[in-house]
């Protein structure tokens, strides 16, 4: 990964997917500016999204993606120490070890399903950025 991107930022991003909410544009390219991602940061920033964060979700969704068919999703973000002790939770176990729950590999299919809009706004955004450079 590019150490000069804030990981935090494709967290941000992409977490608002488990979010009523969402985020606009706007909100993600100010989020893109933040982070210092740029077009160059692509295959970085997608191995954040789908080798991370939709498998650290991937146990969330599998367990509300059935109460999502009857229920609101909640209307608000995740604030930034939560998703700060989400990442430190996860980059301190070794990867193999999230991956023996079984759950994670039922949501995981789900999570990245519902992580594909967000991940498509970041890259408009990172790509936008670059051209305005």
């Amino acid at each position: 990964m590019s150490s000069d991107i804030d990981r935090y930022y494709v967290w941000e991003i992409i977490s608002y997917a488990w979010t009523e909410i969402g985020i606009e544009d706007r909100e993600c390219k100010a989020l893109v500016e933040k982070g210092g991602i740029g077009a160059n940061h692509l295959a970085a920033v997608d191995r954040i999204i789908f080798g991370d964060v939709c498998a650290s979700f991937a146990v969330d969704t599998f367990l509300i993606f059935p109460l999502m068919l009857w229920i609101i999703m909640p209307d608000w973000g995740y604030t930034e120490e939560y998703l700060r002790k989400r990442m430190e939770r996860w980059y301190s176990r070794p990867y193999w070890a999230h991956f023996l729950n079984p759950v994670r590999w039922l949501g995981y299919p789900l999570a990245v399903l519902m992580a594909l809009r967000y991940r498509a706004m970041l890259r408009r955004a990172a790509v936008a950025q670059n051209m305005v450079k």
